[in-house]
């Protein structure tokens, strides 16, 4: 429908308060229902703002100069868009979302902290089970006038439908758990009959985070994006039980019938694209950055403590988000790489990502960084004052006009099990050049001739080009195979079009692919070797290739394939890693996640290889980057097979500094504990090894048990004239083994009046670990004399004795009488003491820190906001003079423009221009805490408390980062009890104590221009 022929409806309504009836329909007992009623939403919720009629509202967009908005559809024909996808006939599919947020015909027996729901059953797969209120409408241009003219609800009753996407006969709905697939051989887009369930197993527990986001890959496959707070347990007729926790890429072969993690990790992983060289892309939720690129079978960084471990527990590593210069506002999760040909070569290859809270849309320019890329941003594409345009989804159309899917709504978050969502509300926008609307004729690629499908391969738009090369592999047109063939050894820019072409039709033969290994154009070779690695082929060729290609992405496929085939075929592309370095450091760990793919399953291939190879063992990769991580991973691993694949990796060795990384990750594994039993040798290895040291590996020594060992560790852990760094390293080993001699020494250095704080601050940590009346006594004893001098040591301090009961009871009476300061407890060591739940210490808590530990809303803090508010208005002071007032309070956790630490959130891409977002999350920070820094309480079979944001976690454990940046790692076995607080680690009213004058200057430098 073009605007004109939109009806205008009456102003929209807000919706109505959720009723108890409404409530008790989802709720599945009563203490859900009572979460649902008095759980407070974070972030966006709705607002009495009102809406705004859609030909009104593109009124509203500033956009750039040399573009237009076009309303393709909206409210009542479109409400609550999700997601779009086009059919080989230039057809627009809307998934319409109408369903959320909650699976009709389920009941929520239980959340967890994160508001994860867990269901009392399965629902069925449409069209059994209860039907929900989501459907597929399908939307024309019939004339080519540009707009569209006509649209048909073709699915409906759907229940958590995510993404529709028509293609080989079929139309494929994500309906979590399920992927389905209606039949729909004369595809008019109506189904023939009931769906086949090709999937099953996607996650549900938050239908914000479901599986969504299908697009068809040029290799055949079905890709699709799994968000960070659901889990999935798929399966598929032959590949059952594919297990993930969180963020992920996924694919599904629609005729092998094999699924798959393409890729692991990333932010909230809503978006999905795949650009015109095969590069797979998605938008995220975090700020700083446009997005993740991810290559084949890598990991990516995700929210640990929320979202789960990565699924293999070997990783050791993982990618980052793309580095990104402009606007880091949070939440550029919409995503689409620009290769439509229609808005001119300014657009060209630049990411345009919508950000649905700041009511934007960013052009990024994309810029190698290695081997993958970095952002910047240029003038944005277009904003618009009106809260409701929440863009969500992003694409390419066929007609070159870049379109988005307008959730339209003042609510956005999903932390909240209210459901007051505007269901009756939804718009889809076009942009397009200024100078006039497109026109295009109706056309059908389904039915086009092999002729005009061959001259789509070259044609400007990406769309059109991707989709002619579907429709010949799903057709089978077998007689292009020469014409393609030819095309592909012309290398011009639509070689690697016809190559994916060929490589559908099956007709990739080895001596072709072999022979693209040497194309002059990169993007030929990599696609190639990425053949190879489907195929689960190796060759001679791809094994020179490794050792002479220079071009980073296509070392990054090799190494990415090389994952994918037999050792004696992947062991020998390691060499890919070696060469220039790559800045993003993505190719040393793509080559440890191939080299780690066999290290069990192939051992002994492995092993074959280091012998026969022994360039490669003296290489700077296999040095620096496979060595410590293979003896790591074995030594973790455990038993007799695996030690003594230690002690072979150490024979190999070819001199000390491989050895030394080999000792090194062995250590590595062990941390914590003294090492098991070893195979004699291993044993002989090490000991030999420590004997060439001067003076031995003490640490590595300790570890083994010796006697030796430990008198010479507590000889120089007394020892003075040592560097405090080897005190302090020799502390903790012996605290990790549990060395009850080590604690006299350290008490003597906690008492030194001489003693550095850095040295007893370091030495604090390891202390810790000891349930010893010594260590209390000896900083209380000492407190004003030798700990209450230096901040940093004094909060370490009183941090360390709040980590155990009878020694936070101790720190309490001292407090009581009058030796320890009250206003000296900061509000996370406050926090941990009122954990305890005990009389006495609640006791003290009520006297000296009640107003430090109040949560939440309260009439005083509404009044202080309120005060503060006023202030502001009156004008900002001096920046400069804030800055000092930032850095005094808020730069021990916060970043802002550059300066600052990062235990909370970077500040500078929030909405710092607004007051109410400052004082909002100064006066209430649990209100909305953002995933990735949240407080989790660990409590350790040792009797020992402690609290922190996780900043790792892998096989071994996870790392604990606390409020003053201090990180304690903490083994898995170690560990009795861990669970997520619901309060933030930032303190709340940090104003307090501030003058007007010094409010002014606080606010001036927060909400001042970068």
């Amino acid at each position: 429908m073009t605007s004109a022929r939109i009806l205008l409806p009456a102003l929209l309504g807000l919706s109505l308060p959720v009723s108890a009836q409404q409530l008790g329909a989802v709720a599945g007992n009563e203490e859900v229902k009572k979460i649902m009623e008095t759980r407070k939403g974070r972030g966006v919720m709705a607002d009495d703002t009102p809406p705004t009629p859609p030909l009104n509202a593109v009124k509203k967009f500033i956009t750039r100069s040399d573009v237009a908005v076009d309303l393709m559809a909206s409210e009542p024909a479109v409400e609550q868009p999700l997601y779009a996808s086009w059919d080989s006939k230039g057809r627009m599919w809307v998934t319409q979302y109408r369903q959320y947020q909650f699976p009709a015909g389920l009941k929520i027996v239980s959340y967890d902290q994160h508001l994860r729901a867990k269901f009392d059953k399965a629902p069925l797969p449409p069209p059994r089970g209860e039907k929900g209120g989501d459907k597929i409408t399908v939307f024309e241009d019939t004339d080519g006038d540009g707009a569209f003219d006509k649209h048909t609800d073709v699915i409906t009753g759907l229940n958590i439908a995510s993404a529709a996407l028509p293609g080989m006969s079929r139309i494929w709905v994500l309906n979590p758990p399920y992927l389905l697939s209606y039949p729909d051989a004369n595809q008019d887009g109506l189904p023939d009959g009931d769906p086949e369930v090709e999937l099953t197993g996607f996650g549900l527990e938050d239908t914000h985070a479901v599986a969504t986001n299908l697009q068809w890959g040029l290799d055949g496959w079905l890709y699709g994006a799994n968000g960070s707070t659901t889990t999935g347990n798929v399966s598929s007729a032959n590949t059952k039980n594919v297990k993930w926790e969180g963020q992920c890429i996924w694919r599904y072969h629609p005729n092998k019938k094999l699924f798959e993690i393409y890729a692991e990790g990333g932010g909230n992983t809503f978006s999905l694209d795949i650009d015109s060289k095969g590069r797979v892309f998605s938008g995220t939720n975090n700020g700083s950055t446009r997005g993740m690129h991810y290559e084949q079978g890598s990991y990516g960084i995700k929210g640990w403590g929320k979202h789960g471990p990565l699924t293999n527990p070997y990783a050791f590593g993982w990618f980052e988000h793309m580095k990104h210069e402009g606007d880091n506002k949070r939440f550029p999760q919409a995503f689409a790489i620009y290769e439509g040909g229609l808005l001119g070569s300014g657009y060209e290859g630049k990411i345009i990502a919508p950000n649905s809270l700041a009511n934007v849309v960013y052009v990024s320019e994309r810029f190698p960084d290695g081997s993958t890329f970095r952002s910047k941003d240029e003038e944005n594409l277009m904003s618009s004052p009106d809260r409701w345009f929440r863009p969500v989804w992003a694409g390419v159309g066929p007609d070159g006009g870049f379109y988005m899917a307008d959730w339209y709504d003042t609510r956005l978050s999903h932390v909240s099990p209210v459901d007051d969502w505007h269901k009756t509300s939804g718009r889809i926008y076009r942009v397009r050049p200024a100078a006039g609307a497109p026109k295009l004729k109706p056309f059908d690629l389904a039915k086009a001739s092999p002729e005009e499908l061959l001259g789509h391969l070259s044609h400007t738009n990406e769309w059109f080009r991707k989709q002619a090369a579907l429709e010949i592999g799903w057709r089978g047109l077998v007689e292009l195979k020469d014409r393609l063939v030819t095309q592909v050894k012309t290398s011009d820019a639509y070689a690697l079009d016809a190559l994916w072409t060929l490589d559908m039709l099956g007709a990739a033969n080895e001596a072709l692919v072999d022979s693209l290994l040497g194309n002059k154009d990169p993007c030929i070779r990599r696609w190639a070797v990425k053949i190879l690695g489907e195929q689960r082929r190796g060759s001679e060729a791809l094994a020179s290739l490794a050792k002479t290609e220079k071009n980073l992405e296509v070392r990054a496929q090799i190494l990415a394939s090389a994952k994918r085939l037999k050792a004696s075929d992947a062991l020998p592309l390691l060499w890919a890693a070696e060469g220039e370095e790559d800045i993003s450091g993505h190719l040393p760990l793509l080559a440890w996640w191939a080299l780690e793919s066999k290290a069990e399953k192939e051992k002994e291939a492995v092993f074959a290889f280091l012998k026969t190879d022994a360039a490669m063992v003296k290489t700077a990769a296999f040095r620096d980057h496979l060595a410590e991580k293979l003896a790591k991973r074995y030594a973790l691993a455990g038993g007799e097979e695996n030690l003594q694949s230690c002690s072979d990796l150490l024979t190999l060795a070819p001199g000390d500094a491989v050895r030394g990384k080999i000792i090194a990750g062995i250590a590595a594994a062990f941390e914590g504990a003294e090492m098991p039993p070893l195979p004699d040798s291993l044993s002989k290895a090490l000991n030999d090894y420590m004997a060439k040291q001067s003076g031995g590996n003490l640490a590595l020594a300790l570890r083994t048990g010796s006697a030796a060992a430990l008198k010479d560790a507590l000889k120089l852990l007394s020892d003075s004239k040592a560097s405090n760094a080897q005190r302090i390293s020799i502390a903790k080993t012996l605290a990790e083994l549990g060395k009850q001699e080590s604690v006299a020494p350290m008490v003597a250095i906690l008492k030194g009046g001489a003693n550095a704080p850095s040295l007893k601050r370091g030495i604090l940590q390891a202390a810790a670990k000891f349930d010893d009346r010594r260590i209390p006594e000896a900083l209380l004893t000492g407190y004003e004399a030798q700990i209450a001098g230096d901040k940093a040591l004094r909060e370490d301090a009183l941090r360390t004795l709040a980590g155990r009961k009878e020694w936070a009871l101790l720190l309490v009476n001292f407090v009581n009488d009058g030796k320890v300061q009250p206003k000296h407890i900061t509000i996370d060591t406050a926090r941990q003491l009122s954990l305890y739940k005990d009389p006495e210490m609640d006791a003290a808590i009520e006297k000296h820190w009640k107003g430090l530990l109040m949560t939440g809303p309260t009439e005083a803090k509404e009044k202080e906001m309120a005060r503060i508010k006023a202030v502001i208005k009156t004008g900002l002071g001096d920046a400069d003079k804030g800055k000092l007032q930032f850095m005094a309070r808020c730069a021990i956790c916060h970043k802002l423009f550059g300066e600052g630490n990062i235990i909370g959130p970077e500040l500078t891409g929030y909405d710092r221009a607004n007051p109410d977002f400052w004082l909002d999350n100064i006066f209430n920070p649990s209100l909305e805490i953002r995933e990735g820094f949240g407080n989790y309480i660990v409590k350790l079979k040792n009797g020992q408390m402690l609290t922190g944001i996780m900043d790792a976690q892998d096989a071994s454990g996870i790392v604990l980062k606390d409020i003053a940046g201090n990180k304690t790692p903490v083994k898995q076995p170690e560990i009795e009890k861990l669970e997520a607080s619901p309060v933030s680690l930032m303190p709340e009213s940090l104003t307090i104590g501030m003058s007007d004058a010094d409010l002014k200057d606080f606010f001036a430098y927060l909400m001042k221009l970068p």
